[in-house]
Order: C-alpha cells, then sequence, then structure tokens
C-alpha cells in the first residue's frame, strides 16, 4: 500500500507542475489513507472483540449449574404445635377392701371424689343433691373378693382423695365406718408410655384398705 501511495503522489507531482497545486492534493490523499487506516483500526478491534466475546461465551457454557436440594421438611415431632386444652392425668387405681381380721368385703362402693368436694369419715359437704347424684353415678363396688378397680381422667394433681362406703348397713359381714383414703401421686407411679399433647401419663397404684366396724 506504501509503494501505491508513493507512486500516486509521484504521477501528480508530474500533473501538477504548480507546488501550491501538489500540495492541496497531496493533503487530500493523506486525509483519505488516514480515514481508510482508521476504519481499519477498528473494524481489527471490532473483530478481536468479537472474538474475545465468543471466546468468553464459549468458557461459561461449560460452568455447570446446579441447585441446591429443597430442606427437608422437619419431622412431626420438630413441629412447632400451637394447642389449646388443659393438662389431663390417667390414674388407674386398684386394691383390696377388708375388715380388721383380713377378711375381704364385698360390695363396698369406691368413689374418686372431685377437687372441690371436702369430706370427713362421715359426710360430705356442698349442694347435697349435687353429691348425691355424683356419688351413685361414678362409685365401684368391690366384688365378694374385696377387689376394685378405679379408671379415671382427669386435670394432674398431687393426690387423689378415694371415699370408701358401706352402704348395705349388717349384710357383707357387718356395718363399717365410712373410710377417707388420700393417694399421694408420685413419678414413680407415673406411666408416660402414652402420654402426648396435653396427656401427661396414666398414674397407677395399688391399695390395701381396712374398714373399721361401727
Amino acid at each position: 500500500m506504501l509503494n501505491r501511495t508513493i507512486g500516486i503522489l509521484t504521477f501528480h507531482r508530474h500533473l501538477f507542475s504548480d507546488r501550491g497545486q501538489y500540495l492541496c492534493v497531496y493533503g487530500v490523499i493523506v486525509f483519505v489513507m488516514k480515514i481508510k487506516f482508521l476504519k481499519l483500526k477498528n473494524w481489527l478491534l471490532m473483530a478481536l472483540m468479537g472474538a474475545i466475546g465468543a471466546s468468553g461465551c464459549k468458557s461459561n457454557s461449560k460452568i455447570a449449574v446446579t441447585e441446591e436440594p429443597p430442606a427437608p421438611r422437619p419431622t412431626p415431632r420438630e413441629e412447632i404445635r400451637l394447642m389449646y386444652g388443659v393438662p389431663t392425668m390417667n390414674y388407674m387405681i386398684r386394691g383390696q377392701v377388708h375388715d380388721d381380721d383380713g377378711q375381704p368385703l364385698g360390695d363396698i362402693r369406691i368413689n374418686m371424689l372431685e377437687l372441690n368436694m371436702a369430706i370427713t369419715g362421715d359426710s360430705l359437704h356442698g349442694d347435697p343433691e349435687r353429691v348425691s347424684e355424683y356419688l351413685e353415678s361414678t362409685f365401684v363396688a368391690t366384688d365378694k373378693n374385696g377387689r376394685f378397680s378405679i379408671e379415671s381422667s382427669g386435670r394432674p394433681q398431687e393426690s387423689v382423695r378415694l371415699l370408701v362406703r358401706d352402704v348395705d348397713g349388717e349384710n357383707n359381714g357387718g356395718a363399717f365406718v365410712n373410710h377417707v383414703v388420700d393417694v399421694e401421686v408420685t413419678p414413680e407411679g407415673l406411666d408416660r408410655t402414652n402420654a402426648g399433647g396435653w396427656n401427661q401419663g396414666t398414674f397407677n397404684k395399688e391399695l390395701d384398705i381396712t374398714l373399721e366396724r361401727k
């Protein structure tokens, strides 16, 4: 390209004898060559940038994008549950009732009393009709061997109270004084096998009860 340009300039120098005309033509030719050089330079830069961009895209396409698996859902025991209610406890009280001589007493009635029932050995204080209805609807009776079993459910207590009554007079071994038994609820007697939610488990107790004759 340089030899071609020199040849053009020499031709124009012979063509234009006047120095001013020659310089004018020379300036135009230099200007045109600069424009062509700049266009070539820009084209080369664009080609180079395109090559770099294509190489970068090709490299990026090889990067494996992996998504993390979702976190496992918590098990039911790990979940925080909002529950409404009151704590409860099951009571399983068994035993035998006998007299001073150790003879088993049948048909003795036993009630597990409510918390608000204040009692003495022979009486209940409170609404007489309500107390009477409660005693008649919730008792268990001993069998001929004096054995009994009470199953109940209610709020957890530090102790439970049983009322033991002889209601048949002189039958079944004679007349006996009513008896109150307070049973302490201890951790040793608490079975938590079926506990869950608001239920705190089952309290188990075996009793041996002696009644005094009237």
